[in-house]
């Protein structure tokens, strides 16, 4: 057994490394980290590292790694699986040695980097790259000028495909993201559009790696100055032109970071109100009364087209709140993009549900849509803590909400007359307009929002109860 991660080769630097005994104390503590996170019965117990593999793991101690990452080196090389592409991986911790569940985060995107235009990324390799000066100590005028050359190739070369590596390093990785961040990823930009985006920007670094590598070798070989100032001309010319026909890529990076840097950040550990109903029932005015959201608020549907943050801070507790888009009569699988928005809140995000219902018909939906919507969603996402608000009451002395089939009427006709006549039972009545029921709508948010808290940390502490018995 080798023990040598996949893609590190033993090179001459390796083979006549020799380990210090410090740096031998911390390839053995590697060693007893990874046999730690093995099942007592595994036949791996009584392997031992290959000198390869010990002098590899020398030097990486040499550049600072612990010995934690290089336990968790051991682990994935010898299990031929990666600890990166586990979605639910065990992470070692440095301090003890004792496994920890890895935990999806959100907040990925506020981490990623910031993606110069394609201009300014030429603009400053072209200008570093032409101050490259020659080795000193070359005599030779032929000599030193192919020196020069390769060496300015080199450097444009590095500094274009650097950045390019940087991003795509960078950028996170779908499978790492919490899935409410992967599902935002497919339904803002499309199923496999951000992968396809990172792979063309890597796709040029390549390009520009292997032409930059070409010219640089050419150049090195020129007999004569003149043959290398040519050879260096052509060189460059042909890079930048490389690079200029692929900078689109970087614009659809570009364009993509922006898109993602935009995205609510919904912290899983602060309770949560979402604000679901159909299209234009008043769920954005009463994320205005409720939070320091201000979300647009017109007279027309679908006017909410993403998910939209506001806060609550009530007795020094601070809560979130979310304005989702409105969601339509009809199966899920017919939803567009708007609608699964705020599906993937409610599937993935720990949050209360504050469900608003219209009984005047003012948002241009029927009450029995609105019934047939609700019915679906308090049943799939009934496990959530919940109010239910009817919105512009002050409608209603003067609405005429339309009258149900009557095809309706056998099986569930006093069901939906009660639900046109009064909502769902306990339904809060409010008006913003007229601020009625108001005091009592933040009233009950609040009370709701300190109940979630306790779940959350309930939640916590089951966690924390799981690690101690893995321990």
């Amino acid at each position: 057994m080798a023990w040598l991660p996949s893609g590190a080769a033993a090179g001459p630097a390796l083979r006549g490394a020799r380990a210090s005994p410090a740096l031998s104390s911390g390839v053995a503590a590697a060693v007893m980290l990874y046999k730690r996170a093995l099942p007592p019965s595994s036949p791996l117990h009584s392997a031992r590292p290959s000198a390869t593999a010990q002098r590899f793991f020398c030097q990486l101690l040499e550049r600072g790694a612990s010995t934690a990452y290089l336990g968790r080196w051991a682990h994935s090389a010898t299990c031929s699986v990666s600890v990166d592409d586990r979605p639910q991986a065990e992470l070692t911790d440095g301090s003890n040695g004792d496994l920890v569940q890895k935990r999806e985060m959100v907040g990925a995107f506020q981490r990623i980097p910031m993606v110069m235009p394609a201009t300014d990324i030429l603009m400053s390799a072209q200008r570093k790259s032409r101050n490259v000066p020659p080795t000193k100590g070359i005599q030779n005028i032929a000599k030193r000028e192919r020196n020069k050359g390769a060496k300015q190739l080199d450097a444009l070369m590095k500094e274009l495909s650097v950045p390019l590596r940087t991003y795509t390093e960078n950028f996170p990785r779908r499978r790492d993201l919490h899935p409410y961040e992967r599902s935002l990823i497919e339904l803002t930009f499309g199923e496999g559009y951000y992968e396809k985006v990172l792979g063309r920007v890597d796709a040029l670094r390549k390009k520009i790696t292997s032409v930059g590598k070409q010219h640089a070798s050419v150049c090195a070989k020129s007999l004569t100055k003149r043959e290398a100032e040519e050879r260096l001309t052509e060189g460059r010319k042909e890079l930048e032109e490389v690079f200029q026909r692929g900078q689109n890529a970087i614009e659809d990076l570009i364009n993509v970071a922006k898109a993602l840097r935009s995205m609510p950040v919904v912290d899983p550990h602060i309770p949560t109100l979402c604000l679901v109903g159909s299209p234009n029932v008043g769920k954005s005015s009463l994320v205005r009364i409720l939070s320091t959201g201000k979300p647009e608020v017109c007279s027309y549907p679908f006017t909410t087209r993403g998910i939209l943050m506001g806060h609550i801070v009530s007795n020094h507790e601070r809560f979130q709140v979310t304005d989702t888009p409105g969601l339509l009569t009809r199966h899920d699988d017919d939803r567009n993009n708007i609608e699964r928005l705020t599906l993937a809140v409610l599937a993935y995000m720990p949050i209360a549900v504050l469900y608003v219902h219209d009984l005047s018909e003012d948002c241009g939906t029927k009450v029995a849509d609105q019934y047939i919507t609700y019915k679906h969603i308090k049943e799939r996402f009934g496990d959530r803590l919940w109010i239910d608000v009817v919105s512009k009451c002050d409608l209603l002395d003067r609405a005429t909400p339309s009258r149900f089939d009557d095809a309706a009427d056998d099986g569930i006709d006093d069901e939906l007359r009660r639900y046109r006549e009064f909502g769902p039972e306990d339904a809060i009545r409010v008006s913003v307009q007229t601020q009625i029921g108001t005091q009592e709508l933040k009233q009950r948010v609040h009370h709701l929002l300190t109940s979630q808290m306790a779940r959350i940390k309930a939640a916590g502490s089951d966690d924390e109860e799981v690690v101690g018995e893995v321990r």
